[in-house]
């Protein structure tokens, strides 16, 4: 290792242009391949609030369609109403705990006892949603199930929203004018990350099986199947998710019997879903999502961004040894085998490639936490946001990282040194 080190030291004194160029380009290449990498981990990574991510499906949609008897065409999806969430996803075997959410949060205007009048992301959950979500409690209480049962006017602010409105997070029992109704402060939580779209809030209001909001009724039937409702389910230790999907598959069937009068039928898109397919696989509301597809075309991102700075270094590392011809055919000369000779080019370039690697995945640790640009796609409330650094920076980023350096060597260096390895001791010697 000393050895290879002092190789790399006088590459940099003797061919700096080269040797620097390639150092910089490594790290410039793997800063690129973490971005993309680390930008599509926070989909999937559990942070909080979503800690629980490798335990939880969501069940987000229902489309519904004419019967081949029935002489209209309709065709129909959307979110689920409060009751057909709960006919397909309540009292599941092998799930801890279910919560009926609104899928994605409402922008909504508040206002306290500081007078000023200003939006907030809410979310309406039940009391289960605090039980699955990790949103740490700074004063106050949870909901109770009382009060999602009754949907007693009851509200949890984070805690910026409660300074914004109250000027302090010490707000319990204050009102908060909500959309013009009052509600109820019970409790104040620490700020969460809009990047854990399931789980973020700014605004939590308490729902229940009599909250109007709920339901939106289906303008195909009288049967009120569609709304904006979310079943989140924390899947117990051990089961298996396929099992969740099978007994929910089972229970479409409840539902084509309500609609059946009307000549309409559900159409199964294996729901729920797990992070990976919310995050890469949903394409509507009315289509099977193929979380697959997705995860070719990243790996075929991947490898375009591994090749082509592959092939480039690899030019690089052939141009610096033609200037060390010499040196090798020296060595071999002396008895040192192909095999050493290829093994001692790869090894020294991975120290480069490795120190390359260093500072891309730093400078793409420092771009992915502080530019809030990237995450533009993935932002539900359109506010500027970077993630948690536990979704960023982790063991699995690091070894990723580490893959890549050693991928990227492999492809740079395997040629060039088995080229070196092949020079006729003779003729290298007497190189110029």
């Amino acid at each position: 290792m000393k050895q290879k080190l002092i190789q790399l030291l006088y590459d940099l004194r003797h061919q700096p242009i080269i040797a620097w160029v390639t150092l910089i380009a490594t790290a410039m290449s793997i800063f690129l391949i973490m971005v993309v990498v680390m930008m599509q981990r926070v989909q999937v990574v559990p942070f909080s609030p979503e800690s629980c991510r490798d335990r939880l499906l969501l069940g987000i949609y229902i489309h519904a369609k004419s019967t081949e008897k029935s002489h209209n065409n309709n065709d129909g999806s959307a979110g689920l109403s409060y009751s057909a969430a709960r006919t397909l996803y309540e009292d599941l075997d092998g799930v801890e705990h279910t919560s009926f959410i609104t899928a994605s949060t409402e922008k909504i205007d508040v206002r306290g006892t500081s007078g000023e009048t200003f939006a907030l992301n809410s979310r309406r959950v039940d009391s289960e949603f605090f039980m699955i979500f990790d949103h740490p409690l700074i004063a106050g209480r949870y909901f109770t199930a009382d009060e999602s049962a009754s949907a007693i006017p009851v509200v949890i602010m984070a805690e910026t929203a409660a300074r914004k409105a109250f000027g302090t997070t010490d707000c319990i029992g204050e009102t908060l004018s909500v959309d013009h109704f009052n509600y109820n402060v019970v409790g104040v939580v620490k700020d969460n990350s809009a990047l854990a779209k399931t789980g973020s809030g700014e605004l939590f209001i308490v729902t229940g099986p009599d909250d109007p909001h709920m339901d939106w009724g289906n303008s195909m039937n009288d049967v009120n199947i569609f709304g904006p409702v979310a079943a989140a389910l924390l899947v117990k230790e051990g089961v298996d998710f396929q099992s969740i999907r099978d007994q929910v598959k089972a229970r479409y069937a409840i539902i084509d019997t309500q609609l059946a009068p009307e000549e309409q039928e559900t159409v199964y898109h294996e729901a729920p879903y797990d992070q990976e397919t919310i995050a890469t696989g949903l394409r509507g509301s009315n289509n099977t999502p193929d979380s697959s597809s997705g995860r070719i075309m990243r790996y075929c991102i991947y490898a375009i961004l591994l090749i082509v700075p592959a092939i480039n270094l690899s030019s690089m590392l052939h141009s610096r040894m033609r200037r060390r011809v010499s040196e090798i055919g020296v060595r071999r000369a002396y008895g040192c085998t192909r095999m050493r000779i290829i093994t001692d080019i790869i090894a020294e370039n991975f120290i480069i490639t490795l120190i390359g690697g260093v500072i891309g995945l730093t400078l793409g640790i420092i771009f992915a936490s502080t530019y809030s640009g990237l995450y533009e796609d993935m932002n539900s409330y359109g506010t500027n946001i970077t993630p948690a650094m536990s979704a960023v920076l982790n063991w699995g980023t690091v070894f990723i990282a580490v893959g890549v350096c050693f991928i990227l060597n492999l492809i740079s260096a395997a040629i060039p040194a088995w080229q070196a390895s092949r020079v006729n001791p003779v003729e290298a010697i007497n190189a110029k």
